[in-house]
């Protein structure tokens, strides 16, 4: 897969001459919405179809009956540890000493997830009535996800959009997860599957 997008030969790179696909214009995926985080989300939808649901998770009469984190300090603070290493993986990705590239990813960085983040907090008081850190928490993730591809070639203020359209993405994908009775524990396939494919769409968009 890194090689149709990232290697100057494969068929769906942006730095082909001869691009057949795309009519010239290939794919941007800067730092991976699609190499990375699409690939592992695949992977995590056909291995919880594969190993199936845990004990209790889904009802005799399919009843939907979440299973908590034990412990959610652990979970806000992996979360974070996350986000602090994306200005490693997205500012990273220039592969050279270019601020200005640079600083471009680690701004669009900081105002995606922000804007997922804010945009689930407001969301669940209104739908649920109550705050949902794990909601938020994985939203941020998915901001995260979705502004990987395009850092570097959108505007600030896409970056934002970006951000808000990846928390509604995320929150119905995990919902969808649900309804087809898929058991993700940590909403994988909702953050890096669907957040990846949202990224791609993003950068043409934006």
């Amino acid at each position: 897969v890194s090689h149709w997008i990232w290697s100057t030969y494969g068929f769906a790179s942006a730095f082909r001459e001869d691009d057949f696909l795309f009519d010239g214009c290939g794919v941007i995926d800067f730092a991976g919405s699609g190499v990375v985080h699409l690939t592992g989300g695949c992977a995590a939808f056909w291995c919880a179809l594969a190993v199936g649901a845990r004990l209790g998770r889904f009802g005799p009469d399919g009843a939907d009956n979440p299973i908590p984190p034990h412990n959610m300090a652990l979970v806000t603070l992996g979360t974070f540890i996350l986000w602090f290493g994306w200005y490693g993986f997205n500012c990273g990705s220039t592969l050279a000493l270019n601020g200005p590239v640079a600083a471009q990813a680690a701004v669009t960085t900081t105002l995606s997830p922000s804007a997922a983040a804010v945009t689930t907090i407001i969301l669940s008081k209104i739908i649920f009535g109550h705050f949902d850190l794990g909601l938020v928490l994985n939203s941020s993730l998915c901001g995260l996800v979705s502004i990987t591809a395009g850092c570097v070639v959108v505007p600030f203020w896409a970056s934002i959009i970006i951000g808000i359209i990846g928390a509604l993405v995320y929150l119905g994908a995990s919902k969808l997860m649900v309804m087809l009775k898929i058991d993700d524990p940590v909403d994988a396939i909702a953050v890096h599957g669907f957040g990846g494919i949202w990224g791609l769409l993003a950068v043409g968009l934006f």
